[in-house]
């Protein structure tokens, strides 16, 4: 490994104030946070370079009873992290920090294992112990070219010769903002990155701080705008599924944009704006807190792009449009992240494959529900019948005279379509099915409607149940289903059994169609059987739960089949 810099500290890391915290809101983050901090503990006895490293603890303090609701809320998001973290009251924060003014403090998160470094003292114990297990750093040493090799490899032009690579690591432009709440990142972010190098993949996802999560539509005004946003939020009260919108919408909308966007709530997914849910005439119009497989022509299969040792790296559909012909469909949000994987397969495996990304240029709407075959078929003259275009099934067709793809499937579960069109004709097509659809009483959906019918349906999802962490099995085997007392549940919140964490929630929403809050969980195998009781914490309250045989509703090709035998009985 070769490191080329300018000098060791020279940029902003000299006079970084060097936190190091294993508090961290998100759930990724916590873990990149422990591995530097046990890394920080043990590099002094390994390097013998001293690196000023103090734990003194730390304790974020709440003098509003919001904000005293938010530490509870983080209380349940760390429980089954292995980070130590306490929710305390007034009289223990006083004999932690007896200066301290309380005439205001309600309560306060206490953090026993943070502190802080010194920055250049890490630094050269980095560079220290680097260089005993053979890295070479060069400086000052501007890169002044990089050209790739025949047999894949990188020659790196710098003023002390070329330097030829197996891997580049691009370390420059955001150092500045690394060095500042990011010294704490840089032993697990290291750590990531070689085993990723090591491994050939990923150890766990951490998309959030993917790269390849900006495309072309992170504009300079839309980054000028999200930094402003992002700094005049940087102290501000954080609720589960609020949006910002500093910046939007980008140049990423599609066909049905202005048609929708003031009849629905939007949310941000990789630049496009998707609705979350719709309102009513009436209604409060603001933003609320809701409390790889074989495929015949014209078929789809759902599929799971899968790791070299298992792990479950995306999930997509994939539809054969003609002989040697596929489409590969994603969430919005792991466009990239998908894409980079399927092209670095294809170049390793010197397949002759082309792949081209046609997201900007294929717009999508779905329509579902028992009605939506009768709403079709008054805009086509294909038939739509259940024996003429049976489920998983793909054709391309005209709908109000207009060329499309449709595939028969619904993430809801229910009787549906997901229609492909060119995004210059999503409103005429839109606009057919609102129409052809009002002696039916069409109505639009958002992402919220269908997240709660596809967990009532067992559905899981990409991000949430499966994860780069899951194998293939795990997708079946290990995640359940839950029934709360509540009319409200959330994701990544604990378990607990016996006064004791036994896992993590994954996706919660409540249920219209069975009047209860459903969510998805991991639990330890010897707790899965129905019928099994847990407690769900949420903001310092625990609430039962129980595991229920799934699914709770049955999704519309199993009802049909149940009842075509039934009938034949």
């Amino acid at each position: 490994m070769q490191v080329n810099i300018s000098e060791l500290t020279a940029g902003s890391t000299w006079h970084a104030a060097g936190l190091t915290t294993y508090y961290h809101p998100g759930i990724n983050l916590k873990k990149i946070h422990y591995y530097s901090i046990k890394l920080f503990e043990q590099l002094e006895a390994e390097t013998g370079q001293a690196v000023g490293f103090h734990q003194p603890g730390s304790i974020r303090l709440a003098s509003t009873p919001v904000r005293v609701d938010e530490l509870k809320y983080q209380m349940t998001r760390t429980h089954w992290h292995p980070t130590p973290q306490f929710l305390i009251g007034p009289e223990k924060i006083q004999q932690l920090f007896p200066l301290l003014n309380m005439d205001k403090v309600l309560a306060g998160l206490y953090n026993p294992g943070d502190g802080h470094i010194d920055p250049y003292s890490l630094t050269m114990a980095l560079a220290a112990g680097a260089r005993m297990y053979g890295a070479q750093i060069y400086y000052p040493a501007p890169v002044t070219g990089i050209t790739p090799t025949a047999d894949g490899r990188w020659d790196v032009q710098t003023p002390h010769g070329t330097i030829r690579a197996n891997r580049i690591v691009n370390a420059t432009g955001v150092c500045r903002v690394i060095d500042r709440y990011g010294i704490i990142h840089s032993g697990g972010v290291g750590r990531f990155l070689s085993d990723w190098i090591m491994s050939g993949e990923p150890p766990y996802d951490l998309i959030e701080c993917d790269p390849n999560r900006y495309a072309h539509w992170t504009s300079v005004p839309y980054l000028c705008a999200k930094a402003r946003e992002s700094y005049g939020f940087n102290n501000v009260v954080g609720y589960p599924k609020e949006e910002r919108f500093a910046g939007r919408p980008t140049d990423r909308v599609s066909g049905v944009y202005e048609l929708l966007k003031d009849r629905c709530s939007m949310g941000f997914h990789a630049g496009w704006e998707q609705p979350h849910y719709f309102h009513k005439p009436g209604d409060d119009t603001g933003y609320n807190v809701c409390v790889c497989v074989c495929v015949c022509v014209g078929q789809t299969n759902i599929s799971h792009m899968l790791t070299p040792r298992g792990r479950v790296y995306a999930e997509v559909t994939v539809t054969q449009t003609a002989p040697g012909e596929f489409l590969l469909i994603t969430g919005s949000g792991s466009e990239l992240h998908d894409l980079r994987w399927i092209e670095r397969e294809v170049c390793d495996g010197g397949y002759h494959v082309s792949v081209s990304n046609v997201t900007d240029e294929i717009g999508v709407l779905g329509i579902a529900g028992p009605k939506s075959r009768m709403v079709l078929q008054k805009l086509t003259d294909e038939d739509m019948s259940d024996t003429a275009f049976r489920f998983l099934h793909c054709r391309s067709m005209q709908l109000a005279g207009v060329p499309l793809r449709a595939i028969r499937i619904s993430y809801t579960g229910e009787l549906g379509w997901e229609l492909y069109m060119d995004m210059q004709n999503m409103s005429t097509v839109y606009q057919a099915l609102m129409e052809a659809g009002r002696d039916e009483n069409i109505d639009n959906f958002g992402t919220y409607a269908m997240s709660s019918l596809r967990l009532e349906k067992g559905f899981r999802a990409w991000g949430a149940e499966v994860l780069l962490t899951h194998t293939h099995a795990h997708t079946h085997s290990h995640t359940l289903t839950l029934t709360l007392t509540l009319t409200w549940s959330h994701a990544h919140v604990c378990l607990l059994c016996s006064l004791e964490v036994v896992g993590n929630t994954t996706s919660g929403s409540y249920s219209y169609s069975t009047q209860q809050s459903l969510a998805f969980a991991y639990l330890p195998l010897h707790l899965t059987h129905v019928g099994q009781k847990v407690e769900v914490e949420l903001l310092g309250q625990k609430h039962p739960a129980t595991v229920t045989q799934e699914p709770l509703v049955l999704t519309e090709p199993t009802r049909t089949r149940l009842q075509k035998k039934k009938r034949s009985v």
